[in-house]
């Protein structure tokens, strides 16, 4: 802060650098309305942005219903198949249960490889590449498009080669169910250490490879089989054992899959679309507030 409220007379001094005193700060006068006026600044303050939080909290709500009904689609979908008529037989594994006769169980080392690509240490320190890390996925997907940096900006752990169809599965703080499909055919797509990368074998979709790593009984085993308090982490070898199932024709695999995406299309553009409306609304809440305070907006009436 180097001016005054009203920006015209320059507070901070210094040749090097501005800079400001606390005794500077506490000379520097400010406009303020009356105490009624403040009181009905307040009084209108309030009564606005409850309204406008509870639109939001409300909206909020019916996201999380709404997504709760898409990992229902999934989770029956991968676990039970399409045909409700399908004979079923006893898993074997306790957590799963039944599942369709006809289906395979196989650990997944079996069908998938896992870290199959890593960055060379001497590759040119100027070598430019789309870097994924842990926050830009979430259960979601890719929420956050990649950073893009240079190998000798990029920190240690930018070092998982990642290519167009693989599903990226966090290993470290796995309760943010960090896991992604890859749809990008980006030949520079770097992922964290803090992922397991996966690419099917040949046996499995890897379209369905990627639901069937969100389905909830996966999640679960991956958070029951992670160790740390504050930093849960799952490691790979631990990873590549856990038990996956899956129909033995490609065909029926890929049924599975767009059924999954024909019953969760409407689901995520709903999804979308109120998430733009919460973003607007906090604009609208701040903007509102920033107005008000600032005497652009006449409360005296209300």
């Amino acid at each position: 802060m180097r001016e005054t409220y009203d920006g015209t007379t320059p507070i901070g001094t210094g040749s090097t650098y501005t800079a400001i005193s606390v005794d500077d700060i506490k000379n520097v006068k400010y406009p303020f309305p009356t105490i009624e006026e403040q009181h009905a600044i307040a009084r209108f303050l309030d009564d606005r942005t409850q309204k406008i939080d509870s639109l939001i909290e409300k909206k909020q709500k019916l996201i999380e219903l709404l997504k709760e009904e898409r990992a229902a689609v999934i989770n029956e979908a991968v676990t039970k198949g399409l045909d409700p008529g399908a004979p079923m037989r006893d898993s074997g594994v306790e957590w799963l249960g039944e599942i369709p006769g006809h289906w395979e169980i196989k650990r997944l080392k079996y069908v998938a490889e896992i870290n199959r690509y890593t960055l060379n240490e001497n590759i040119d320190s100027n070598y430019e590449f789309q870097y994924i890390d842990i926050g830009n996925v979430t259960i979601e997907g890719l929420t956050h498009p990649p950073q893009l940096m240079e190998f000798k900006d990029a920190p240690s752990r930018a070092r998982r080669i990642v290519k167009k169809g693989d599903t990226i599965v966090s290993t470290v703080r796995t309760y943010l169910k960090a896991i992604a499909y890859i749809e990008d055919k980006a030949d520079n797509l770097i992922a964290s250490t803090g992922f397991a990368v996966l690419a099917s074998k040949g046996m499995l979709d890897t379209k369905y490879l990627y639901y069937l790593m969100i389905n909830e009984k996966i999640i679960d085993t991956i958070s029951s089989l992670s160790t740390g308090v504050s930093y849960p982490a799952i490691n790979s070898s631990e990873l590549a054992n856990i038990i996956v199932w899956f129909p033995k024709e490609i065909k029926e695999q890929q049924e599975i899959v767009n059924f999954i995406e024909s019953e969760t299309a409407k689901t995520h553009q709903v999804v979308s679309k109120m998430e733009q409306e919460i973003a607007l609304l906090q604009e609208y809440r701040t903007a509102l507030i920033s107005e008000v305070v600032t005497g652009k907006i006449d409360v005296r009436g209300e």
